[in-house]
Order: structure tokens, then sequence, then C-alpha cells
């Protein structure tokens, strides 16, 4: 990335969850349910003062967690590489600052970049969850085993 940009995080809001449900990346997100920030392990990616995304970590149970991620229509204005290496490495901090040695996350199975993604990031296909989204798609469970 270029010195001209302006690229940080900050503490999610409910604004930003619902700047990004409203303009999401991927479309079917737009007719899900209203989702509130579920804890303070949530961030928000920002550029230049732009709203790109939007993810956290939700605690299951000690030492497993849920990643989330949704990512506003506009994310790719940083650049694909750049947002998988900080993906990942909020990924890392998350899972360090919640001692937690299993990661889980729920994708689409018509949803082939986030597949892509999600095995870029290491993370492992362990099955098929049938009508689990709030459409009836159908989603793979992906986990990372620290």
């Amino acid at each position: 990335m270029g010195d001209s940009k302006q690229f940080n995080f900050r503490i999610a809001t409910q604004e930003d969850i619902d700047f990004v449900r409203e303009n999401p990346y991927e479309p079917a997100v737009k007719g899900y349910p209203d989702m509130d920030i579920p804890t303070s392990n949530a961030f928000t990616a920002v550029l230049d003062g732009e709203v790109l995304g939007v993810f956290g970590m939700q605690l299951r149970w000690k030492g497993v967690g849920v990643l989330w991620l949704i990512c506003a229509d506009n994310f790719r204005k940083c650049g694909v590489r750049y947002a998988l290496k900080t993906v990942s490495t909020n990924i890392d901090y998350l899972t360090k600052e919640n001692n937690a040695f299993r990661v889980e996350a729920y994708v689409r199975t018509d949803f082939p970049k986030a597949i892509k993604m999600m095995e870029y990031l290491g993370f492992k296909r362990e099955g098929l969850m049938k009508q689990f989204c709030p459409d009836k798609g159908d989603s793979y469970l992906y986990a990372k085993v620290i």
C-alpha cells in the first residue's frame, strides 16, 4: 500500500455493522436478520475514513472461538493480498487474546471467494452444514487448530 492511504482498525460500533449489512460484498448478507455487535472482540477495518468490513470472534466456550467477518462492497480498495495479511494478523491477535486453541468459521457453500480466503488463511474444511444460513443456504464448517 502506498503512503497516501490511511488503513487502521477501531473497536466496532453498531453503526459499522449496520453499514456493512446494507452495503455487503456478498449480497446474501443483506437478507440476514439484524445482527448486533456480539462482544468487545469486534473490530472495524477502515481505509481513508471508509468502512471496509467488520470482524470479530465470539467464544463458544473456553478455548474455542467462532470467527466472523462481513466485508463491505468496497473492501477491495485496500488490495486483496493486503486485506488477507491483515485479516490473518488480526485472527492471530484474537486467538491469543482469547486463549483459543481452536477457531471455527462458517462459510456459505455458494461463496467461492470466501472459501478460497479461509483455505488461504490455513483453515481446514470439517463438514457441511445443511440449511445453516438464515435463507436456508448451506455452509461449510472451517476450523483452525492452534
